[in-house]
């Protein structure tokens, strides 16, 4: 009897060693399973934002904008093709609201004599972005602004 028992521990403790293994393997393979759903999510949600900033460029550079007496701008946007945005005729100003961090705005300023009312961002209607500053045009769809690209 005790030569039974000492026979069946070696196919016991192998046993028990075989399960630890695939335990371990398992939760390696899950691992690999959840960091790789996270990329896949991550991935996608950066298509979506990429997406949407596209988006946004392709519509502003598709649209014109006009005053409405300017028959020259509406016949030029028509002959292109692009959609035409009809503005107000800008009231003239002796100041000019500008972000201290928007160096165009600063100098467009300057250069046409005028004074400059520094604002925040949040108190400008429309901000001004550079095609390719992405950051800047989050900022504008998360505020809800519009947008003047300034290049």
């Amino acid at each position: 009897m005790k030569a039974q028992w000492m026979v069946g521990l070696p196919v016991v403790l192998l046993f028990t060693a075989g399960t630890v293994q695939a335990e371990g393997l398992f939760d390696r393979i899950l691992d690999r399973t959840v960091e790789s759903a996270e990329r896949k999510a991550q991935n996608r949600m950066n298509q979506r934002i990429d997406q949407s900033i596209d988006k946004a460029i392709n519509k502003t550079e598709e649209t014109v904008k006009c005053v409405a007496t300017d028959q020259e701008c509406l016949g030029r946007a028509k002959n292109e093709g692009k959609q035409v945005s009809i503005i107000n005729q800008p009231a003239l100003s002796d100041s000019a609201k500008c972000v201290v961090t928007d160096t165009a705005c600063l100098k467009q300023a300057k250069a046409e004599g005028k004074k400059v009312e520094l604002v925040e961002e949040a108190d400008l209607d429309t901000l001004r972005c550079s095609v390719t500053d992405a950051e800047c045009l989050k900022r504008a769809k998360a505020m809800g602004k519009k947008v003047e690209i300034s290049d």
